[in-house]
C-alpha cells in the first residue's frame, strides 16, 4: 500500500502538481495596460442674437432723406429756366392780370401813313396800366408808339413804368409816331400806362394807341 501511494504521488507529482519552487526562468505574468480615454467634452453653442424687427408702424427708414450709403440725400431743386438771347417780341408774352379783347389786342395798325402788322392795340386807354413779369431778364425795349391814323386824333400820352416808377413818357399825337428804346436791366415788372384826358375827363370814345413793333432785347 505504501508502495501505491508512493507510485501515484510520483506521477502526480510529474503530471498535475503546480511547481511551488520560485524559478527564475518560471514564465512571468503579462501585464496589459489598459489605456482609458475620457468621453469627449460636450462644446456648448452659443446662440446667436436675435435680429431686431422693425415695428410695422414704425418708419423703416424710406423717407428719411437718407440714400444707401448713409449719407443725406441732397434736395432736389428746380433748375431756373434758361436766360432768353436774342430778342423776344413783346406781344409773345402773357400780360399780368386779365384783360378782355376788347381792351388790348393785336391788328394793323397805321402810324404816320405806314402800316404796322400784328401791332399791340390798346382800344380803351383809360384803363390801368398793363403789366408784363419779366423778372431781370431783359435789357432793353423799343417800340413805335402812335395814334391810329385811323382812330380819332385826341392827344394823350404814354408811360412806360418799371417796377412802379415812371421810367419814360411818350406824347401821343395824330400823324406822329415816335420810336422809343427804354433800359431794362434789373427790371421785374413792366408797365405801359395810356393817359388819355380832357381836363381830368377821360373820353376814350374812337381813341386807338398802338404799340408797333414792340421787341424785348436780352
Amino acid at each position: 500500500m505504501s508502495a501505491l501511494t508512493a507510485v501515484a504521488g510520483l506521477l502526480l507529482g510529474f503530471f498535475g502538481l503546480p511547481t511551488l519552487v520560485n524559478s527564475p526562468t518560471a514564465r512571468q505574468p503579462t501585464v496589459v495596460t489598459v489605456t482609458v480615454t475620457p468621453p469627449p467634452t460636450a462644446t456648448t453653442t452659443t446662440p446667436a442674437p436675435a435680429t431686431a424687427t422693425s415695428d410695422p408702424g414704425t418708419d423703416s427708414g424710406a423717407d428719411s432723406g437718407t440714400d444707401d450709403s448713409g449719407t443725406d440725400s441732397p434736395e432736389t431743386v428746380p433748375a431756373p429756366p434758361p436766360m432768353p438771347t436774342g430778342t423776344v417780341a413783346l406781344k409773345d408774352l402773357t400780360p399780368l392780370g386779365a384783360y378782355g379783347s376788347d381792351g388790348i389786342g393785336l391788328s394793323t395798325a397805321t402810324l404816320g401813313g405806314k402800316a404796322h402788322p400784328n401791332a399791340i392795340v390798346l382800344k380803351y386807354p383809360c384803363q390801368g396800366p398793363i403789366e408784363y413779369g419779366l423778372n431781370q431778364r431783359y435789357k432793353s425795349l423799343s417800340l413805335t408808339v402812335g395814334l391810329d391814323d385811323n382812330g380819332l386824333a385826341t392827344p394823350g400820352a404814354l408811360s412806360i413804368i418799371t417796377d412802379g416808377k415812371q421810367r419814360k413818357s411818350v406824347m401821343l399825337e395824330i400823324n406822329r409816331p415816335q420810336t422809343v428804346t427804354v433800359d431794362l436791366t434789373g427790371v421785374v415788372r413792366l408797365g405801359i400806362q395810356p393817359d388819355i384826358s380832357e381836363g381830368g375827363f377821360c373820353n376814350p370814345d374812337g381813341v386807338v394807341i398802338a404799340l408797333a413793333g414792340a421787341t424785348l432785347r436780352s
